[in-house]
């Protein structure tokens, strides 16, 4: 073996993957509509494509080494995808926007049938068809509650039904001195009894830990029941049962006879109508809202929004009465609610900043606004300084309603793009600057592409979920750049390496280092590490083409074929699970003309090289 050849097979490694840092660097300065990126990459997905035919599986056909190249194929597809697999799973799948949408996509749908699984836990749902049971999973809404975070209060209205995904949470009774009076875990339910009778809340639901829920909501809940004889016949069923009669009695003063015929007018507009009517009504006090919404202060989110919507929030706000003294929310507690004073006074109190003079707020005023926008925890006290009234906007119903009105998104956008945001996220929340800039732009972007606001503090702690991505991130890169190496080399040994092939590596390693680097830089992957990281891979590329033509120097052409076959089997499927399905998620119908082109490329390059 020549030192020669080792020193060409080096910079043949260096010249197929030289595109990786080129395009990185490109992306730091060009920033091309989702089709144009779609189009180089599905023109760098064939130009590959047509490589591998020609120069790996045509190579092994010509020399009659079918038996290696089916092996090969199969074996180098089967072993990259369980590589990149467990890759993924340490936070690799971040490396590009294919590889991240296709684990994701991935994840949901193994969460999916575990949604519909845990419905069959549930004696209502239990016994309906797996179409039906797939529906209300279709429903569901999923948040995630902070440890210690209050998920509902006494005298919350019921309109969720909560299923614990993750986590845990303690059901705390005010009628036993707040004692706990069940601790949840995974796949348990909770809130079953209030949701099904329409009753507030009657205990207190606190997360033992980080938890995530999936919530149902009762209007889903009743559209089910409208289409589904057999759920209508099991709520029938359940409302008629003694524990029924039992909570309405103990839970919420209602005699046996007030019982009873609230369960007989529920069952016959459960028959009639496929809606349940409310045991215990809540008081929203709609009118006098109506009256002060346009004159609230601190947070117009109200301002500009037509009758039928201010009456839709209306209805969805909570009257409560609190005596003087009564404490609403203090630091660190998560925020997910927000309070509208109809008459008395609330103080703001600064813990941390004791020589701040507190604020006293009055009727017309809102209270916890920064907070509930930001998904912050608080940093105030705020403390009834006479008898008040307020009304309670909760979080989950601020969600759908933003999600419906058009008015209200932009009535939060302008108070977003309000310094006062800004200034709380880095003196109260201890931001930085720039990530306090970082998270008003994200919330404006995820708003103009009609998603929900990110949580300022899932924000402060996403980098937490991952902590070896950088390096799972660099093995997924190495890993896709491997077999090409190893080939390169390889053929190197046995005979001079085809113009083709090294052009079908270097047209397609570009357009793959453009779209991942815009993705890292999404992650908040500084541009130093992203150059880094495919300088790295292309200096690796190289000692291993170059280790390649020292292994394989002395082989049989079938052992040749076999690796080119291997390396085929994972190239392919590269093309296959990422290049193409992200071309077509940014390009739709440009990607067939631009893969033909691509692979019509290499067919001219190898026509027109010299042998």
């Amino acid at each position: 073996m020549s030192e020669l050849l080792v020193r060409n097979a080096f910079w043949a490694g260096i010249i197929s993957a030289c595109s990786m840092p080129l395009g990185s660097l490109t992306s730091l300065f060009w920033h091309p509509r989702n089709r144009i990126l779609a189009f180089l990459m599905a023109f760098g997905g064939g130009a590959l494509l047509a490589a591998l035919v020609i120069d790996l599986v045509g190579s092994a056909t010509e020399k009659g080494h079918l038996l290696e190249l089916v092996i090969g194929t199969i074996s180098g597809s089967i072993v990259f995808t369980l590589t990149n697999q467990i890759i993924n799973n340490s936070g690799g799948f971040l490396r590009k926007p294919s590889t991240t949408l296709l684990h994701l996509t991935q994840k949901e749908a193994r969460r999916f049938e575990q949604r519909v699984s845990r419905f069959k836990r549930i004696d209502l749902f239990r016994d309906l068809e797996k179409s039906l049971r797939q529906k209300l999973v279709q429903f569901l809404l999923v948040t995630q509650y902070p440890k210690d975070a209050i998920i509902y209060r006494k005298g919350d209205p019921s309109e969720s039904l909560y299923i614990i995904e993750r986590g845990g949470v303690e059901l705390r009774d005010p009628q036993a001195g707040f004692h706990p009076l069940a601790c949840l875990s995974s796949n348990d339910t909770f809130g079953k009894m209030s949701f099904l009778t329409g009753c507030p809340h009657q205990t207190i639901a606190v997360a033992t830990e980080d938890t995530k829920l999936e919530i149902l909501t009762r209007s889903d809940f009743e559209s089910m029941l409208q289409i589904s004889e057999r759920l209508a016949q099991n709520m029938a069923s359940f409302l008629q049962g003694e524990d029924v009669t039992h909570y309405l009695q103990h839970r919420h003063g209602l005699s046996l006879r007030q019982a009873k015929d609230w369960v007989a007018l529920a069952v016959q507009s459960l028959h009639q109508k496929g809606i349940i009517p409310a045991a215990v009504e809540i008081t929203h006090k709609p009118h006098e809202f109506l009256s002060l919404a346009l004159q609230i202060r601190r947070f117009p989110i109200f301002k500009n929004l037509s009758p039928d919507e201010l009456e839709e929030i209306a209805d969805r706000l909570i009257y409560r009465q609190q005596e003087d003294g009564f404490v609403f929310f203090q630091p660190k507690e998560f925020s997910d609610r927000l309070y509208i004073i109809h008459e008395g006074e609330v103080e703001i109190v600064y813990p941390k900043s004791l020589q701040k003079m507190p604020i006293v707020l009055e009727s017309g005023d809102v209270f916890g606004e920064l907070s509930f926008i930001t998904g912050a925890a608080h940093t105030v006290t705020a403390i009834a300084k006479t008898d008040v009234k307020v009304w309670v906007f909760k979080k989950q119903y601020f969600v759908e309603m933003l999600q419906q009105s058009r008015t209200l998104e932009d009535n939060v956008r302008d108070f977003l793009e309000r310094p006062k945001v800004k200034d709380y996220l880095q003196t109260r929340q201890n931001f930085e600057p720039t990530k306090a800039g970082q998270w008003v732009q994200k919330a404006l972007e995820t708003m103009n592409a009609s998603h929900l606001i990110p949580s300022a503090t899932a924000m402060a702690g996403a980098v937490e979920e991952h902590k070896n991505a950088p390096m799972a991130i660099w093995l997924g890169l190495l890993m896709d750049g491997i077999p090409e190496a190893l080939t390169i080399g390889a053929h190197l040994a046995v005979a001079p390496l085809s113009p083709s092939l090294l052009a079908g590596l270097f047209i397609a390693n570009y357009p793959e280092a453009f779209s991942s680097s815009q993705g890292m830089k999404q992650q908040g992957f500084s541009i130093p590490r992203i150059f880094f990281m495919w300088f790295s891979i292309m200096l690796v590329t190289g000692i291993l083409s170059a280790l390649g033509t020292v292994l394989f120097s002395d082989v049989p052409d079938s052992a040749i074929s076999l690796l080119g076959s291997i390396a085929a089997g994972a190239m392919l499927t590269v093309i296959s699970e990422t290049m193409l399905p992200e071309a077509y998620a940014k390009g739709g119908s440009i990607v067939g003309i631009s893969t033909i082109l691509g692979f019509l490329v290499i067919i001219l390059i190898r026509s027109s090289a010299p042998y």
